[in-house]
């Protein structure tokens, strides 16, 4: 068997992300390569260097408070959630990914659980295990027990968060601590995929009943979870027994306690970390720059935007229609009076330096108001067919605020519309209800009813979708294809389309079509972009971290001075 070699992560440089934070001032947290330089080449190369651990800074305190925007839903790590800064507990800090991309080299790297990995043919992957890695609650980590949560990953029918980079996919053993991921399809950059890929302990998951599993999580990350008080808090204890390697994101951590707390209101955020009641918190928005002892202001990969129902509902399966409702929408006017001005508007639903992303792709659409009249008179729109603007509060800053702005627009045009604010868990019954729930038969959802459990046309609604591996293959699966429960657009040609691109190795044949699927979504409006999320985080003056390029938070890199 060969040496396992790391691979390189194709990046042409997430321009946007260190631009806008250097332009308000902050500190970027990693200089990409620059736009437009030349994708890596397929195929075993050199294992990078870890970023360093930094120097071990004396221990002063030993509890931490973390406030989010809202409680997570579950904290189990094999559900379909755990992909945003809310469930950083099920994501990656009670969770340990398979793999991890570097804020700094955005490379894909090794965490705590794997020693490296090797492709063996086009659609096969040979992992190679770290020894001495235990779950929570004492079971070994070995192939078996990946074997375990790579299946339950790879299984259409459960539909995890991870699945939508993958899509399908089975483990097997070679021995004790060897495991071979089998893709279903040609998988050619697999390891970039699998940054989402969690596990839990099989024998704690096979006898713990779903419902106490969904309020648990017994996974192999640096925390441990120790209770979750619905409505309260989380609290989490360092994991005595991880073992740590030399990369910065898999230190040993430093703070012993750590509790997750919840607000909704960005400036209350602030307020707590200005008090000393907490120690970090979320998105504290522009204005709480001034109200906190610290800040760190990041880019990040996320877009805000709207999702477009292109299946099932009766106006916006026009191509004219959707062309309307995005030339009704001043976006840089909304900017200007919410956000102080700083993001910038998009026309795509991938940040820069993703491959697929160009510039004539990335330009947002023209405000014209005048056109959009024009277009709902060609389109022979029916207001009658009333538009529905699906809100999930507190996901962005002042979503809310801009969406009401958004309906008056779309009013100010003509269009029949109105916002409904939905709580996180039906948010999240709505978005979860694409053409994926049907399963292999996802090709013919057009010509069914919506699934259940929404049953009904999603219209239009709030997401700030990301793309941590910067390539178009993830949002082409799931937002653009008939096979994720995201998707709400699918045909047949666009299908082969997405499914040839993401078979093509990296290299110039790559980049071109992933560049054609990004033109599409673009030219058909697929989506509403409106902008590049950043994010302000607030921390207290005491505390040393440093955010990561995308919205994922390893409080294992959290020190008090």
């Amino acid at each position: 068997m060969h040496t396992p070699v790391l691979h390189n992560i194709y990046l042409a440089g997430v321009v946007g992300l260190s631009l806008l934070a250097a332009a308000c001032g902050a500190a970027a947290t990693a200089t990409p390569p620059a736009a437009g330089a030349p994708p890596a080449q397929a195929g075993p190369t050199a294992m990078p260097k870890p970023t360093a651990i930094p120097t071990k800074v004396a221990v002063v305190r030993d509890k931490a408070v973390l406030v989010t925007s809202r409680e997570t839903l579950a904290l189990e790590s094999l559900i379909t959630g755990c992909s945003n800064l809310n469930e950083f507990v099920c994501g990656e800090t009670a969770n340990e990914p398979l793999t991890w991309i570097d804020s700094t080299t955005f490379e894909v790297v090794v965490l705590s659980t794997v020693e490296g990995w090797q492709q063996m043919d086009s659609n096969r992957w040979r992992f190679n295990l770290r020894r001495g890695v235990k779950f929570h609650n004492g079971e070994p980590w070995n192939a078996e027990a990946a074997k375990f949560g790579i299946d339950i990953n790879g299984d259409q029918k459960v539909n995890r968060s991870s699945f939508r980079y993958h899509g399908e996919m089975t483990g097997q053993v070679i021995d004790e601590y060897t495991l071979d991921i089998n893709c279903k399809e040609t998988c050619p950059i697999f390891p970039n995929t699998a940054i989402f890929t969690g596990f839990q302990a099989p024998k704690y998951y096979q006898e713990t009943p779903k419902e106490v599993r969904t309020r648990g999580n017994v996974g192999l990350g640096p925390y441990r979870v120790l209770e979750w008080r619905p409505g309260l808090d989380i609290r989490l204890e360092a994991f005595k027994d991880y073992l740590p390697n030399k990369h910065v994101d898999s230190q040993a951590p430093s703070i012993k306690n750590v509790t997750q707390v919840w607000r909704g209101e960005a400036l209350v955020r602030a307020a707590m970390v200005k008090t000393g009641e907490a120690d970090w918190a979320m998105d504290i928005g522009f204005e709480g720059r001034k109200q906190v002892p610290a800040f760190k202001q990041s880019g990040t990969t996320e877009m805000f935007a709207l999702i477009v129902d292109t299946v099932w509902h009766p106006e916006l399966k026009k191509k004219q229609v959707r062309q309307a409702l995005a030339h009704a929408i001043d976006c840089k006017a909304l900017v200007q009076a919410l956000y102080e001005g700083v993001p910038e508007c998009v026309g795509n639903i991938s940040v820069r330096g993703t491959l697929g992303i160009t510039p004539r792709n990335y330009a947002p659409y023209e405000y014209n108001p005048t056109l959009s009249k024009q277009l709902l008179k060609d389109a022979g729109y029916d207001p009658q067919n009333k538009l529905n603007i699906y809100v999930e509060a507190n996901r962005v800053y002042r979503d809310v605020e801009f969406m009401e702005a958004v309906s008056k627009f779309w009013t100010e045009v003509g269009v029949t519309n109105e916002m409904r604010i939905l709580e996180p868990s039906k948010h999240s019954e709505m978005r979860n209800s694409g053409c994926g729930k049907f399963g292999k038969e996802g090709l013919d959802c057009a010509n069914r009813q919506p699934p259940q459990p929404f049953a009904s046309s999603s219209h239009v609604f709030t997401t700030a979708t990301s793309n941590e591996m910067l390539d178009m293959q993830v949002l082409a699966f799931r937002r653009m294809g008939c096979y994720s429960i995201l998707s709400r657009v699918c045909n047949a040609e666009l299908q082969k389309k997405i499914d040839t691109a993401i078979a093509t190795p990296l290299g110039a044949q790559r980049k071109q079509r992933m560049e054609e699927l990004g033109d599409i979504a673009h030219d058909e409006v697929y989506f509403i972009p409106f902008f590049h999320n950043l994010l302000v985080y607030g921390i207290s003056s005491d505390l040393v971290w440093e955010p990561l390029y995308a919205p994922r938070l390893r409080v294992n890199t959290m020190k008090f001075k």
